[in-house]
């Protein structure tokens, strides 16, 4: 069941994203996200983690319309990289080149 899993992931990204490059890059992203975004932000990417109880204001939905609005991916990179001041969300400048463009076309994917 894994392996029938782990073939048809890769196939279910190409024909959503259209290039075994697109494909690629979400799944990289998509791992980038798993190691460093996930407690707080959630497997939904919706802001609902496992640590986002305690964080005041809660962990931004990544799910929602209204997050989106005018929104560059050199912003999102920017917070990713720096950080947010007045939040809990912490810069993870060590996030650079591929894995930055990967977990931001990954966010992009989670866009309603």
């Amino acid at each position: 069941m894994k392996r029938l899993l782990s073939a048809a992931v890769p196939a279910l990204l190409l024909g959503v994203f259209g290039t075994p490059a697109a494909a690629a890059d979400l799944t990289r992203g998509q791992k980038v996200y798993q190691a460093s975004c996930l407690a707080c932000h959630g497997v939904a990417a919706d802001g609902k983690g496992p640590a986002a109880a305690a964080l005041k204001p809660r962990p931004t939905d990544f799910t929602s319309a209204d997050f989106w609005k005018d929104r560059s991916d050199e912003s999102i990179k920017q917070v990713i990289q720096s950080g947010k001041p007045g939040t809990s969300m912490m810069g993870f400048g060590q996030l650079q080149g591929e894995d930055l463009d990967a977990v931001v076309a990954f966010l992009r994917s989670k866009a309603p």
